[in-house]
């Protein structure tokens, strides 16, 4: 497969990963389709980037997380939330995380938000005025004003009052793969990607962490590895080292990989060695707004992921947060090495380990059982 052409530049951004400290469990028909039996509802961890160009001396932070007070947000997402999320937590903001491991959030000159969703737009009221906001193309006319002077809104005005917003506009000239770019800081260090299909003015972010190597910060263009593993260029090996690929202590090593054949839906072994288990749901009330887009998005997101100097990184991979080092506890640690690090060898198949084993054994347990509010009322949304 040919590489992704991006323009030459030796220069670079420095990038750390952050915990939001949110986690999800939510049902799995509305992000992946065919449902498995066994994988009827997925986990969900929240990673964001801290994206330093020190040459320039501008930060952005690429996603946000959630809110700590859940209940607070909007009424249409508490009411789409008792719908569709069995279970949610969040211990802090990001920017409590930040300041706790010593980042100035005045140091943050941008906020990026990849879509609208709750779960990526946190609290920005907790951000001075001087931080702007980013957003993806269509989003102003689509969501401002917020709630309350829209009562039927999701996004808050507290989420942007006060704060420049600033709209991406993309070019059809300029592309890297399949995606309309935009070079953010102006230097080639640090790109934004026109991805469509899940939400409306949906964004990732390309960062350029050596002069040869990226990092593709993929928000929600796909929410579970196994939507784009494996593929004709990524297939899936006939064994893994357990150890090495991160699998979980129940399989042995090396660990036959045909144990997650009977769950995958393709009819032929060939075809279930070499294409994703999953596409996006296009059941009622998907959290994609278009399937058809978002599948392919999701093909381009494979093309990246087969270019061995491109790291994915999914929002929602809880890969991401067993192996990379993080802010909240290595705030002086960045992946800049991810490539010599070894992090996408050893995170890129552990999705495997939330599908079910051909014996029926289901995959990992829930990370969230209920909803709780942090500090000493527990709040739910049933009734």
């Amino acid at each position: 497969m040919a590489k992704i052409t991006v323009p030459a530049s030796d220069s670079i951004v420095r990038v750390r990963a952050v915990d939001t400290t949110l986690k999800l469990l939510c049902n799995t028909y509305p992000f992946l389709k065919p449902v498995i039996a066994g994988h009827e509802q997925i986990n969900f961890s929240v990673v964001a980037f801290l994206v330093e160009n020190k040459a320039l001396g501008k930060t952005a932070l690429f996603d946000v997380g959630g809110r700590k007070d859940y209940w607070n947000y909007s009424p249409s997402w508490i009411a789409r939330l008792r719908r569709s999320v069995v279970g949610i937590r969040c211990d802090k903001t990001i920017d409590e995380v930040l300041i706790e491991n010593g980042v100035d959030t005045k140091d943050i000159d941008a906020v990026i938000w990849s879509h609208w969703h709750f779960d990526h737009i946190g609290d920005c009221s907790k951000f001075p005025p001087s931080t702007r906001i980013v957003v993806g193309p269509g989003f102003k006319d689509s969501f401002l004003p917020g709630f309350p002077t829209n009562p039927e809104a999701f996004v808050m005005e507290s989420d942007y009052q006060g704060h420049e917003m600033q709209e991406i506009s993309f070019s059809d000239d300029f592309k890297i793969g399949p995606f309309r770019a935009y070079d953010f800081f102006g230097d080639n260090s640090f790109y934004i990607l026109d991805v469509p299909g899940h939400a409306v003015g949906h964004i990732c972010g390309l960062a350029r962490t050596t002069p040869t190597t990226f990092m593709l910060f993929g928000g929600d263009a796909c929410h579970f590895g196994g939507a784009i593993r494996p593929s004709e260029h990524v297939p899936l090996p006939e064994s893994l080292d357990a150890q090495a690929a991160g699998l979980d202590d129940r399989f042995s090593s090396p660990c036959p990989c045909s144990i997650f054949g009977a769950c995958h839906p393709a009819p032929t072994e060939e075809e279930k060695r070499k294409t994703p288990y999953y596409t996006a749901s296009d059941h009622p009330g998907s959290a994609y707004v278009d399937a058809k887009l978002a599948n392919m998005s999701m093909k381009g997101l494979g093309e990246f992921d087969a270019d061995p100097d491109m790291f994915l990184c999914l929002a929602h991979d809880s890969a991401l947060m067993e192996v990379l080092p993080l802010l909240n506890d290595k705030p002086d640690i960045d992946v800049n090495n991810w490539k010599d690090a070894g992090y996408k060898d050893m995170t890129r198949w552990r999705f495997l380990n939330e599908l079910p084993k051909n014996n029926g054994e289901r995959g990992r347990p829930p990370l969230v059982t209920g909803f709780w509010r942090y500090g000493e009322r527990k709040e739910t949304f049933d009734g």
